[in-house]
């Protein structure tokens, strides 16, 4: 579940950049970290529905990656569990192989991994290894309340010592490939000239890719990982972090490496042309009870004349003692009925409602029922349906908002030059200096802060928050993010 660093465009979010800014959110790690070890299938399969019959090792696997996640375990600070699948596919999106992850720590210091081999029936995991290991889980879901995507209980046993009754949950909901697929990904050109076609997802699974940004140069990938819990393509040096970005629709974070750095960034989207709104960023209202934020996804409304037509809701957090004792939160709705023009606009709660049900917009003629509803058959977790205008329109989000909360703890690297707490509070210190105020996307799991010119000379930090494997909780982290002395570090709950 690793976030971007600086990958997904959310125009009209994050406030660390101008109004015409894009600011990075998406899911990656740093390309050394992340290369072949994580990637998953492209298609969330359905829950299981309480069967006891016996099915194949793939069909069981294959029910398994539905609860994909990090389970934050209750008992004790740090511990967790995660089921992390990986695929590698071949010959254009022809042939997969899957692998799935078991990983958890008891003590959040130290953790344990094991492919998975043992089975999965009836939402039950049960796997033993010879090295003393023992599984025995049950999986639960969480499919019209607001919150967590999935719930686990029962015994985990580390090599050498007792089993401990554990209980947990994830917000994290599996994300197939299939999502950022029938898309073309372009690159603004920085003269004002056309957008150039960089990248291609193919319905089909297919990638077709343009390594130096010039015209009518796309060339078919042939093998790629995708990492589901990460939204993160990969193949040779080039890394994909995939996400949303509010009026211009999905996004992606185009790295290239070399000797394991950076060396090459292109962030692409969907609709390079869309501009965000030129006022209402100010519209800032109480986070309490359920606020439109909590509904925050990017919603496909596809008709066969408009396949690529969806709607967004983009909600940040805004988090200053000085403003308010309680977080404040600002969405960012966007609607495109054709997939080529897109309409946005800033909840503004003198002219728009929402009851937690129903958003209304009478000036815009839009009206939305909402709702948290889990549909096994794509693994969504919200649905969505109403009218544009006089169009009817209907969809399902498969995004879910993460609390900050859900990274309360503290990270490190393996030297301990650098350090992250996060307390369940909100209060965040990196490097033994408060970060006094700041923004927070709970979809993206992006945090910016200390916010420009209210804090001296302070400069700007990004946290890309997210999980990694046996390592637990995971930031990468830019300090004096934008200025030419940013450094780039990632950090570790078990570095």
């Amino acid at each position: 579940m690793i976030r971007s660093l600086v990958a997904v465009a959310l125009a009209g979010g994050l406030l660390l950049a101008p109004a015409s800014a894009t600011i990075a959110a998406g899911s990656a790690a740093a390309p050394s970290d992340v290369a072949s070890a994580h990637a998953t299938t492209p298609e969330v399969s359905p829950a299981p529905r309480g069967d006891t019959g016996k099915k194949s090792k793939r069909a069981q696997k294959m029910a398994l990656i539905a609860y994909n996640g990090y389970y934050a375990l209750d008992d004790a600070p740090d511990a967790f569990f995660y089921v992390d699948t990986n695929v590698a596919v071949t010959k254009g999106g022809a042939k997969r192989r899957y692998v799935v992850s078991l990983s958890f720590s008891l003590d959040g210091h130290t953790s344990e991994t094991e492919k998975f081999k043992g089975q999965f029936v009836g939402r039950r995991l049960t796997q033993r290894t010879s090295t003393g290991t023992k599984i025995d889980l049950r999986f639960s879901r969480n499919g019209r309340t607001l919150g967590p995507a999935a719930m686990v209980q029962g015994t985990l046993k580390a090599p050498g010592e007792a089993a401990v009754a554990v209980s947990g949950a994830t917000y994290g909901n599996p994300i197939p490939a299939s999502s950022w697929g029938g898309h073309t990904y372009y690159l603004e050109s920085s003269s004002g000239g056309k957008p150039v076609a960089v990248l291609k997802i193919g319905a089909d699974g297919s990638i077709s890719y343009n390594k130096k940004s010039k015209k009518n140069r796309l060339k078919h990938v042939k093998a790629y990982h995708y990492n589901l819990d990460m939204y993160y393509f990969s193949f040779g040096k080039v890394d994909l972090i995939m996400g949303t970005a509010g009026q211009a629709g999905l996004t992606t974070n185009n790295m290239t490496s070399k000797n394991g750095e950076v060396v090459q960034q292109r962030n692409l989207v969907t609709m390079p042309k869309a501009k965000a709104p030129t006022y209402g960023a100010e519209n800032l209202y109480p986070d309490v009870g359920k606020t439109l934020t909590d509904f925050s996804g990017y919603y496909p409304i596809p008709t066969k004349k408009s396949p690529r037509a969806f709607v967004s809701i983009q909600g940040t957090s805004l988090a200053d003692p000085s403003l308010s004792a309680e977080d404040l939160s600002r969405v960012l709705v966007s609607v495109s009925t054709d997939g080529k023009k897109v309409k946005s606009w800033y909840y503004d709660a003198s002219q728009m409602s929402f009851n937690g049900k129903v958003l209304k917009m009478p000036k815009q003629s839009i009206k939305l029922h909402i709702k948290r509803k889990y549909k096994s058959s794509v693994g969504s977790l919200f649905v969505l349906k109403g009218k544009v205008k006089k169009r009817k329109v209907k969809g399902h989000s498969s995004f879910n908002s993460v609390p900050l909360s859900s990274f309360a703890g503290t990270m490190t690297n393996k030297s301990g030059t650098h350090e992250l707490e996060i307390t369940p509070a909100g209060d965040v210190t990196l490097d033994g200096v408060a970060i006094p105020n700041y923004d927070y996307v709970p979809m993206m799991y992006i945090l910016a802060g200390p916010l420009p010119g209210t804090v001296g000379d302070q400069a700007a930090s990004l946290l890309s928050l997210g999980s990694n494997g046996a390592k637990g909780l995971t930031s990468i982290t830019t300090t004096d993010y934008g200025l030419p002395s940013a450094e780039t570090f990632t950090l570790f709950a078990i570095p």
